[in-house]
């Protein structure tokens, strides 16, 4: 008995210790850009391939419940203290994974607004340890990432903001449910009721969340609502404000998912700003540069800037 409990002390406070490690950095390598990459960039953003010089570029492993995982850091060469945006990727497992074109696109576009920006790879993925719950366990290292952000010297961690598109949408929304540590908090065609997506796409039923999830079966309605941000919007910080934009022919996400939701907010007198951007798609590409002035104004205003929220009072009379 007296060897069972040393055991088992001694499994508790190895535990303990590892969790209270969480976010910290035990791996991290220069991630380049190849000249490839930015001519290719060069095609669509010539101003964007023009400042990528002035980042740097690195690919980290940080501690999130234990698990070594995978992440991605872009900060600005120059010296200063800069504000933060954790990024969240979508799909699931190899599809979305950020790569050498999205880190330098998207994660490289943030960072010249004058961000340190910081994303995962969710665990089990790129060499990471464990396995992704499709917004389950995953959503610390999402959480985590705000440690990670204490060891980056050029970090102001007292202005951090949050993004996120499609599944890293729904990664943000359970985010905001579990903290309001961000300032600033912006989604682009987000998942927002899983029982609708499955009902657009069956596949995903069987190809995501059944796989993904632990007792998908055994306990599906419990588990699709607690990934459904339109079930707990009144658990969404509300001192974090929500910039929500999504394309009007998104077949991947139904743009009802954001209008259930925004309609939800609302009532909640959550501060939100919604666009709907006609005829766009999943990714907004046709409309990409419109999305990302509104994706940089939010995060200026009240992440950079620290502007206070807005009155959600009826008022103006």
């Amino acid at each position: 008995m007296y060897r069972y409990l040393l055991a088992l002390l001694l499994v508790l406070c190895f535990n303990s210790h590892s969790y209270s490690q969480d976010g910290k950095i035990v791996n991290k390598e220069t991630f380049l850009i190849s000249d490839s990459i930015v001519n290719r960039i060069s095609t669509f953003d010539a101003d964007l391939a023009e400042k990528l010089g002035e980042l740097n570029f690195y690919k980290i492993k940080y501690l999130s419940d234990g698990l070594k995982v995978t992440a991605y850091l872009v900060e600005p060469k120059s010296k200063g203290l800069f504000p933060c945006i954790v990024s969240n990727r979508g799909g699931n497992r190899d599809f979305g994974q950020w790569s050498e074109i999205s880190v330098a696109y998207f994660l490289g576009k943030m960072a010249t607004w004058g961000y340190v920006v910081i994303a995962s790879q969710y665990r089990g993925n790129d060499g990471g340890d464990g396995m992704e719950e499709f917004g389950g366990k995953d959503v610390n290292d999402v959480l985590n990432l705000v440690n990670t952000l204490k060891e980056i010297p050029n970090a102001d961690t007292n202005r951090i903001g949050i993004q996120g598109g499609s599944r890293g949408g729904m990664m943000t929304y359970l985010a905001l449910k579990e903290s309001c540590e961000f300032k600033g908090a912006a989604v682009t065609a987000g998942a927002a009721n899983s029982f609708a997506n499955i009902e657009s796409r069956p596949e995903m039923e069987k190809r995501v969340y059944a796989e993904l999830i632990p007792n998908y079966w055994d306990k599906k309605e419990s588990e699709l609502k607690a990934r459904s941000a339109v079930y707990w919007a009144d658990a969404i910080c509300k001192t974090t404000p929500l910039l929500i934009m999504h394309g009007s022919a998104d077949w991947r996400v139904l743009p009802e998912e954001s209008m259930e939701l925004v309609e939800k907010l609302y009532k909640e007198k959550h501060p939100t700003r919604f666009i709907l951007f006609e005829g766009a798609d999943h990714g907004i590409r046709e409309f990409r540069n419109d999305m990302f002035y509104e994706m940089k104004r939010h995060f200026d205003y009240y992440v950079r800037d620290l502007n206070a929220l807005p009155n959600m009072e009826p008022h103006g009379r």
